[in-house]
């Protein structure tokens, strides 16, 4: 690979990244902000009733995991839980996935950009260990500094 390709990588991740964790992290204030959409959404399409509370919870952990995918920190755990969440949606909404258009008066246009959005998670995932400009980064990149003899 050429040294313009190797440098173009870890910026395409930075700004996949970036968009991602903002995606996730719009879901988790609404969880923070509006608990009673949180608590619809959860009767709705995943069969469980929600307190305030549990909304809360639910709203400040998925932030946590929100920064944690922004900063690129600790990349393996952050990327999966982020691709876990998103891959949820895809399952429990899979009749509106099929029917973006609503013909079967299920879904709506909107939820075209669900499948885009789990592909840029999947592949973000896969990509983990070419994100250079990380937290994870920064760290192995000062251990690798320690690590070298002086000369």
């Amino acid at each position: 690979m050429s040294p313009e390709i190797d440098k173009r990588i870890p910026t395409a991740l930075f700004i996949l990244r970036f968009f991602l964790a903002l995606f996730l992290a719009l879901w988790s204030v609404e969880k923070l902000i509006l608990p009673e959409a949180t608590i619809r959404i959860a009767q709705n399409f995943y069969g469980v009733t929600l307190s305030v509370g549990v909304s809360y919870t639910l709203g400040i952990l998925e932030l946590l995991i929100s920064l944690a995918l922004l900063l690129g920190a600790w990349r393996t755990i952050s990327y999966a839980l982020a691709l876990l969440i998103h891959t949820v949606t895809v399952i429990v909404s899979w009749r509106q996935l099929f029917d973006p258009w609503g013909l079967a008066k299920v879904g709506t246009h909107i939820w075209i950009s669900t499948w885009p959005t789990w592909g840029a998670f999947i592949a973000l995932f896969l990509m983990r260990d070419l994100d250079a400009y990380t937290v994870d980064g920064w760290r192995r990149s000062r251990g690798n500094r320690r690590a070298s003899p002086a000369p």
